[in-house]
C-alpha cells in the first residue's frame, strides 16, 4: 500500500521539477543586433559598444540572462518579430514598426545624413530629392532604406554598414548614409585619413533613437523587469554618456 501512494507522489514530484527545469530554460532571451559601429563592434571575436553595454547593463539590473548574436540587420529583424523569446537593438521606432515589438529602452540617438567621397566635389545635396542624381547604399530593412523606398528611391541595399563604406570606397555608390559623428573614425577603420570621406548634410525625418524591443508576445514579467530597470538608469552620468557620446568605444574596434 505504501508503496503504491509514493509511487503517483515520486511521479508528480519528477513532473513538478521537469516544470521547474522548463520554465527556468526559458529564463534566458536571445538578443539580436548588427554590427554597427560604435554601438554594436566586435571586439576581439566579443561583442561589445555603447548600446550593448547598455543592454548587457540593463539585462543584469532586471536579472535576465542573455545570449547575444550578430546577424545581418535583416536576419536579426526577422528573428525579433517572429521568435517570441527574442530582443533586438539598436531599432529606430517608426511607424510601421511601432505596433510589432514592445519598446523598452533607448540605446542610442542617431543623426543620419549623406556621406561622400572628400573626391567627389560635384556632388551638392541642397534638398533631398537633390540625391536621386547618384547611386545610394543603405543597410537592408535600415530605417534609411526604408526612408527611401518609400519616397521612391532607388537604393543599393548591404547587409550592414562596412559594406556600405566599401561600396562606396570602391566608387560603386556614390553616397551612403552615416552619423557625422562617426565617419573619421570610419575611416580609420578602412586606414584612412579623416578627409578621405565627407558628411554633406543631415535629413532631419533621420534623426532618431534607436532602441532596445521586444517581440510583441515576449511574456509580461520580463518586459516590466526590463523597462523597470531602464528607470533606473535613465537620469545617470553613466547612461548618458553612452546614450550620446558612444564615439570613444571606437577605438578598441577590431575587425
Amino acid at each position: 500500500m505504501t508503496h503504491l501512494l509514493r509511487t503517483p507522489l515520486f511521479l508528480l514530484c519528477c513532473l513538478c521539477a521537469l516544470i521547474s527545469f522548463s520554465s527556468g530554460a526559458n529564463n534566458t532571451v536571445q538578443v539580436v543586433t548588427e554590427i554597427s559601429p560604435p554601438n554594436q563592434i566586435l571586439i576581439n571575436d566579443n561583442i561589445g559598444g555603447s548600446s550593448t553595454d547598455i543592454v548587457r547593463h540593463v539585462l543584469s539590473e532586471a536579472k535576465v540572462d542573455a545570449d547575444i548574436n550578430i546577424y545581418p540587420w535583416a536576419r536579426a529583424f526577422h528573428l525579433a518579430k517572429k521568435q517570441t523569446n527574442t530582443l533586438i537593438y539598436s531599432m529606430a521606432k517608426t511607424p510601421e514598426r511601432e505596433p510589432l515589438f514592445h519598446w523598452l529602452g533607448k540605446v542610442a540617438h542617431f543623426h543620419l545624413g549623406f556621406v561622400s567621397l572628400s573626391s567627389s566635389k560635384h556632388i551638392n545635396i541642397k534638398q533631398l530629392d537633390d540625391a536621386r542624381a547618384y547611386r545610394i547604399a543603405a543597410q537592408r530593412d535600415d530605417i534609411s532604406a526604408l526612408f527611401f523606398a518609400k519616397r521612391g528611391f532607388t537604393v543599393l541595399q548591404t547587409t550592414d554598414i562596412k559594406h556600405s563604406y566599401r561600396l562606396l570606397l570602391s566608387g560603386k555608390v556614390d553616397l551612403i548614409i552615416d552619423d557625422p559623428n562617426y565617419v573619421d573614425t570610419m575611416a580609420q577603420q578602412f586606414n584612412l585619413p579623416a578627409t578621405h570621406l565627407r558628411f554633406i548634410t543631415t535629413i532631419d525625418e533621420l534623426s532618431v533613437y534607436g532602441y532596445l524591443a521586444a517581440n510583441k508576445d515576449l511574456d509580461a514579467t520580463t518586459v516590466a523587469k526590463i523597462k523597470e530597470a531602464f528607470a533606473t538608469i535613465e537620469d545617470t552620468p553613466w547612461y548618458q554618456q553612452k546614450l550620446r557620446n558612444p564615439y570613444n568605444e571606437l577605438k578598441n574596434f577590431n575587425d
